[in-house]
């Protein structure tokens, strides 16, 4: 069953879908982190892009920016556990436009 993983991951990087997937879980694993400590659901509070190894949040409020900036550090070392030191090394904050 390794052997399989690790042919599913080099085809990956091969195609280069290995460093999309890495950031779709990081993605996935820092709303599951925010909804967490900050009892918030997606529409109000969301991950929503990891480039260049920084974590972009969007947020709907000055309330809810200001609690996501007081929690970046927790969530950047949570996420640096799982996922190796340089894995997020800053966070910006956005308003979430409505539609």
């Amino acid at each position: 069953m390794d052997k399989i993983g690790i042919i599913i991951s080099k085809r990956l990087n091969q195609h280069k879908l290995g460093e999309s997937a890495r950031a779709s879980e990081i993605v996935y694993q820092a709303n599951r982190i925010l909804q967490e400590k900050l009892q918030c659901g997606d529409d109000e509070v969301r991950a929503y892009r990891l480039k260049d190894s920084i974590l972009y949040v969007g947020t709907v409020g000055s309330a809810w920016s200001q609690e996501v900036f007081h929690q970046q550090e927790s969530l950047m070392k949570e996420i640096r556990k799982a996922h190796g030191s340089k894995s997020v090394l800053k966070v910006i904050i956005k308003s979430l436009t409505s539609s």
